[in-house]
């Protein structure tokens, strides 16, 4: 990203809570109108920024940008941000039409624009109708709706969520994914949201921001950082990653190294019956399945081979494998790790021209 398209940027900060270093020389910038996703396991510091440019916590040093301006000293309330919370925080006691308007006759606006400002977000969050209705009243899904209409109330220049949709049961959180996003976009509000969900990141934002032990590890698009991680942290956080020992033994791989390790995900692998008439197969290797796991519109196969434990993904409708069965297995690629360095590795008897990526 450019300095000259930034519309929230950290630079240089740094933030202790006593002897734990938060922060550590944090330094990001989000366009204006991207959904940004700060994206890391508990404890990496993703909530520590997110509430830094909400104004919640201060930094110990650096300066947090918006628009061009340092409003380190510049009050929450002051910095035209909306803050959804991971519970809602919803006022119980208050109705659905008296949540949203709450920011607004905070600032003391007119009744009649509140009213024309509620009626706009109730459409927007598809929930016209419930306007009586108290948060008990609502489902889970709703509630949230509700939450980011009443964020949106005051039109904030930015809308920060925290954890958004860790609440809500899984079926709604998918249904909500993909209406957050729609609604981000149709109404253009530089927004970000922290989670620890990986597919959640990649399916929602824009750009991610990988944070661990304080630090940013890579910032990129979903497919960036899928396709090429930058550390090794990175390779064996985003996707479903497999560790594997000696990869030399896999045939057409050379060893880089011996301080060297690898990392394989599931779509790197092909596994075949015996006899299979298909493309690699005569480069592959034999591994024994010592598991199947039914996925719904796929199968998950477990194979053994080297002394590694791999998973592939295998259709429902090829022919069947069962455990113990001799299968043969094609690797078409892997990550290699050599220390801070991470690269990939293709099988040699791919012809160039063949490979996926």
């Amino acid at each position: 990203m450019s300095e000259n398209t930034s519309y929230v940027e950290l630079r240089h900060i740094n933030k202790h809570y006593g002897d734990f270093h938060a922060s550590k020389d944090i330094n990001i910038r989000i366009p204006k109108g991207k959904l940004v996703a700060l994206l890391g396991p508990s404890g990496s510091g993703k909530t520590t920024i997110l509430r830094m440019i909400a104004g919640l916590e201060h930094p110990d040093s650096g300066e947090i940008l918006i628009d061009g301006k340092v409003v380190n000293d510049v009050p929450g309330s002051d910095r035209g941000i909306g803050f959804v919370f991971q519970s809602y925080a919803l006022f119980r006691y208050m109705t659905v039409y008296d949540n949203i308007a709450f920011g607004l006759r905070v600032k003391k606006t007119p009744e009649r624009e509140i009213k024309e400002r509620v009626s706009e977000l109730m459409k927007l969050i598809g929930c016209e109708g419930l306007e009586k209705r108290y948060p008990s009243q609502l489902s889970g899904g709703q509630r949230q709706r509700v939450a980011f209409a009443r964020a949106l109330a005051p039109n904030p220049q930015i809308l920060l969520l925290d954890e958004p949709f860790a609440a809500i049961d899984a079926k709604v959180r998918l249904e909500l994914r993909t209406w957050l996003r729609d609604m981000i976009t149709r109404i253009g509000i530089t927004s970000i949201f922290v989670t620890h969900d990986q597919n959640e990141a990649i399916e929602v934002a824009d750009e991610i921001i990988v944070t661990n032990l304080g630090r940013v590890e890579q910032t990129g698009t979903p497919s960036e950082l899928y396709t090429d991680p930058a550390t090794p942290f990175v390779v064996r956080f985003i996707g479903n990653s497999i560790p594997v020992k000696n990869y030399d033994r896999f045939q057409y791989f050379e060893e880089r190294g011996k301080e060297s390790a690898a990392i394989l995900r599931p779509e790197f692998i092909s596994i075949f019956k015996k006899g299979e008439n298909v493309q690699y197969s005569k480069s592959a290797e034999e591994g024994v399945v010592e598991d199947i796991i039914f996925r719904g519109s796929n199968l998950e196969i477990r194979v053994r081979l080297h002394g590694n434990l791999l998973s592939a993904i295998r259709s429902i409708n090829d022919p069947d494998i069962q455990v113990g069965e001799t299968v043969d297995v094609f690797i078409h690629r892997l990550f290699v790790i050599d220390g801070e360095k991470v690269t990939m590795k293709y099988n040699q008897s791919l012809r160039e021209e063949s490979v996926i990526i």
